[in-house]
């Protein structure tokens, strides 16, 4: 790899670390980062435009470096990969990165349809379940409970009336245990509603054993959302990210099904949490009556 560094990135490390995203090092007091390009090609100079506006706002998000043939992806034993200069590295993110960061107006005009992308979803889920379920009893036995989560988030969702809200820059993913590099890689940014990610934070949080309590009341608190966003954030926090995610790597048996076990045993306990922000949301908002969470 070190010769690849120095051949497509006139740059010549003393020493180069790996992890498990890829490789690391230093020039000049200055750090890099280069990660394998996992998404499609013909997604990268979009990717690369968006960082670009980012940084011209003055809006940090990791520097994506061309390599010697001025190219975005430099393709390393045929496997494409991106050189990066990253300031913050290993620290973890808090529910202030995050606020932070999706108080930024996209400028990409965009619409968004989580109901359509959640139906859809299901309808792929519920196929894939039938076809390779047998051998998963874990996920099968679980899976009709968190597809009627999903149902009630695309209710949610499809039932309110569109109004014009701002799209801001959103990350695809984000998991509470991310850390400050997660947060600014260029890689990992989409545009979305504001609130998609403070709700997949939160989720996070709350299935990595943490307390939210504080978080949402801080929220709640400080945040200024309108009617749709109160409506698309509760939406969000109900659709089960976590769950699906997860039972993806155990269908297609990259993990065990031994690993959804913590998440399903906490079912209950984040039940009653959706059911205290509805209560919380009927006292202000006109919300359409959920017969499971009255």
């Amino acid at each position: 790899m070190k010769n690849a560094i120095n051949y497509y990135y006139n740059l010549y490390p003393d020493n180069i670390y790996q992890n498990d995203k890829g490789y690391y090092f230093t020039v000049n007091q200055r750090r890099y980062f280069l990660t394998k390009y996992l998404d499609d090609p013909k997604n990268i100079q979009t990717i690369y435009d968006t960082h670009m506006y980012l940084l011209n706002q003055n809006f940090y998000v990791h520097p994506i470096i061309l390599n010697t043939q001025n190219q975005i992806l430099t393709f390393i034993n045929n496997e494409p990969y991106i050189l990066m200069n990253t300031i913050y590295y290993k620290n973890k993110i808090t529910l202030n990165d995050v606020l932070f960061f999706t108080n930024k107006i996209s400028n990409i005009k965009t619409t968004t349809n989580w109901g359509e992308l959640w139906s859809n979803k299901s309808d792929y889920l519920e196929y894939q379940i039938s076809q390779l379920g047998k051998s998963h009893p874990v996920i099968t036995e679980s899976f009709s409970y968190y597809i009627g989560l999903g149902e009630t988030a695309i209710q949610m969702v499809n039932s309110i009336e569109k109004t014009n809200v701002n799209i801001f820059y959103s990350h695809k993913r984000i998991n509470s245990d991310d850390t400050q590099y997660d947060l600014y890689n260029p890689l990992n940014i989409m545009v979305d509603y504001k609130v998609r990610d403070i709700a997949e934070y939160l989720k996070s949080k709350f299935f990595n054993g943490e307390n939210i309590t504080l978080d949402l009341a801080n929220y709640f608190n400080n945040e200024k959302l309108s009617t749709y966003e109160y409506y698309l954030f509760l939406a969000r926090l109900i659709y089960p990210t976590y769950y699906f995610d997860l039972y993806e790597e155990i269908i297609t048996d990259r993990k065990d099904d031994k690993a959804i076990e913590k998440i399903i045993s906490k079912a209950d306990d984040f039940e009653n949490i959706i059911k205290k922000i509805y209560q919380y949301y009927k006292t202000f908002l006109p919300i359409n009556k959920i017969e499971w969470l009255e």
